[in-house]
């Protein structure tokens, strides 16, 4: 269960729920409210998107999403559970427990195998010609301080050592492979890491879920005993491979540590390596995390928007008009980022982290002074080519106008200006190119977002109703009036399900549900979704007013209080 739990809350972010019920204020860094569990005329209820809770600090209430939901609908945990898993999208199934005891003892065997490396490092660390780990990190910047901070560690080049280790601490090796760290052959487990200086990977609350290991070389009379030709350790890099605590495309190395400092920045610096991430953290740009040579994916920056909606990408852009890291891009672009480029960084420094070696304010200015994703496609095609040829303006179709297209209207009106003016080309040409780029990138995304998106609670909820009136038609005068419009006439005038498909029909068949009480219970549930949707628009609406002046707030306020009670009655 545990793992369908973290599935539901990866999903959801507390600061959309709970201003789903109650108007939130942002304060900083967190949001504040009056506490809907007690009566107060000052706001002592505070939401933390960094760490996922809310506390309020009149009655003490607090804690996650899940109590959230129960104080706030008076149910139990399971009923609060099904109400999030609902709402996330997720597929309540039944765990077996051993699952869940498998997982615990997967979290302690990788901060066990962490706690090895970290000791093997300062321990003695391995040497390549005299050089040990430790002396290559110090020399590429690393300060003690940091190395310890992230947890910095070394995997012996030898074929049993963590292996060894971890039996003598009770672990089997099947357990080993099963986390990632051993590796089976014909003739027998041998560990994954061999020789490399090692990268914990956390997770968003900052456990051990994986390893990232950089070679280093020993010298080969110091190494063990030969291995069999499938036990190559040639890569420079080596991950661990996808397990039940690790899916790559929905951590961001550095994550755990940066949270706080994205959120206050308002802002993420999105970097290619752990060197780079951990070299910019050391050197006073806080808010970062990397990609680890992986492109960006819809979990990774769904995770990042909690946080911040700008996003400052500072990885070789050379090639950024194809490939993962144009898809990246187009993804942020897609979920609304305001996506910028790092500037460039001094002749001779190849990343962050070599820039942060030599002068940390190198990489301070980078970040400063970095440059609206289409700028920086507009700069990079005028180096190429004349503002007036032929191949600027199909540098521009390739580059630039995929990118515009992507922004809001008054922003995509700025660069389509931009444009015309560089090209001397009228604004409606630009805008008319803009625009079948816009809906052929539609057209492309159709299909993914159909399969992609969880549904919705209120979409569940719907398709419940439907179901229940296409197997039970003699329950359709029972639906609510303020549901009916959802609904399409039968040729007889009768309500019915307008085409969509019974799903949930077969859980009423022989008895094995209530109809008519899933049904009343369903439209409840449905009718509370709608008034949240409707209260997360007029907060939004208060808020515009009371930023701008223009708008009557008092009746904007009156109108939430209302539909805020009668959500509350339901």
């Amino acid at each position: 269960m545990s793992s369908q739990i973290d599935e539901i809350k990866s999903r959801l972010d507390i600061a959309e729920l709970v201003g789903s019920y109650i108007r939130l204020q942002k304060a900083g860094s967190n949001f504040k409210a009056l506490c809907p569990f007690h009566n107060e005329r000052t706001p002592s209820f505070n939401v933390s998107p960094a760490r996922q809770i809310w506390h309020c600090f009149g009655c003490g209430k607090g804690g996650d999403i899940f109590e959230f939901i129960q104080q706030i609908e008076g149910v139990e945990f399971g009923d609060a559970l099904k109400t999030l898993a609902d709402r996330a999208g997720v597929e309540l199934k039944r765990e077996d427990p051993r699952l869940k005891s498998e997982r615990t003892r997967q979290f302690a065997l990788l901060e066990e195998a962490a706690k090895f490396f970290e000791a093997n490092l300062s321990r003695h660390g391995g040497t390549s010609g005299g050089l040990t780990a430790l002396d290559y990190l110090k020399k590429r910047g690393l300060a003690d301080e940091t190395i310890r901070e992230f947890r910095l560690g070394y995997a012996p080049d030898e074929w049993r050592a963590l292996g060894a280790h971890l039996k003598q601490k009770g672990f089997s090796e099947k357990e080993l492979e099963n986390s990632g760290l051993a590796v089976k052959s014909g003739q027998g487990y041998y560990d994954r890491f061999r020789g490399r200086i090692i990268f914990p990977i956390f997770d968003y609350n900052g456990r051990v879920v994986a390893f990232g290991g950089r070679i280093f070389e020993v010298p080969t009379e110091d190494r063990g005993p030969a291995m069999p030709a499938d036990a190559s350790i040639g890569a420079k890099y080596v991950n661990s491979p996808e397990t039940a605590l690790y899916q790559k495309s929905k951590i961001l190395y550095g994550l755990n540590f940066a949270k706080s400092e994205i959120l206050r920045a308002s802002e993420c610096v999105l970097v290619e390596g752990y060197m780079d991430a951990i070299m910019s953290w050391q050197g006073g740009v806080k808010n970062v995390v990397a990609a680890s040579g992986t492109a960006l994916t819809a979990d990774q920056l769904k995770t990042i928007r909690r946080l911040a909606e700008k996003l400052i990408v500072a990885f070789d852009m050379d090639s950024a008009g194809e490939g993962a890291s144009k898809r990246g891009i187009d993804l942020a672009l897609a979920g609304g980022f305001d996506v910028r480029v790092a500037g460039a960084l001094d002749v001779g420094l190849k990343d962050p982290a070599d820039a942060v070696c030599k002068n940390p304010a190198l990489w301070q200015k980078a970040v400063l002074s970095s440059r609206h994703i289409a700028q920086f496609y507009i700069d990079s095609a005028l180096k190429k080519y004349k503002p007036n040829s032929p191949e600027a303006k199909r540098e521009f179709q390739r580059t630039v106008l995929p990118v515009v297209s992507s922004l809001a209207d008054l922003e995509r009106a700025h660069w389509v200006r931009e444009v015309s003016g560089i090209l001397n080309i009228k604004e409606e040409a630009v805008w008319s190119a803009s625009e079948k780029n816009k809906l052929a990138k539609g057209a492309e995304n159709v299909f993914e977002d159909s399969v992609s998106k969880p549904k919705a609670r209120k979409e569940l909820l719907e398709e419940r109703v439907f179901g229940i009136i296409a197997e039970y038609p003699a329950l359709a005068p029972k639906l609510d009036p303020a549901l009916k419009s959802l609904f399409s006439s039968g040729p007889d005038g009768s309500v019915w399900a307008g085409g969509r498909t019974a799903i949930f029909a077969e859980l009423f068949l022989n008895g094995i549900l209530d109809a008519e009480a899933e049904f009343i219970k369903c439209q409840r549930e449905l009718k509370k979704e709608y008034l949240k949707e409707k209260l997360a628009y007029l907060s939004a609406q208060i808020n515009s007013a009371e930023k701008t002046g223009e708008g009557k707030v008092g009746d904007l306020l009156g109108e939430f209080q209302k539909m805020s009670k009668e959500l509350h009655t339901l």
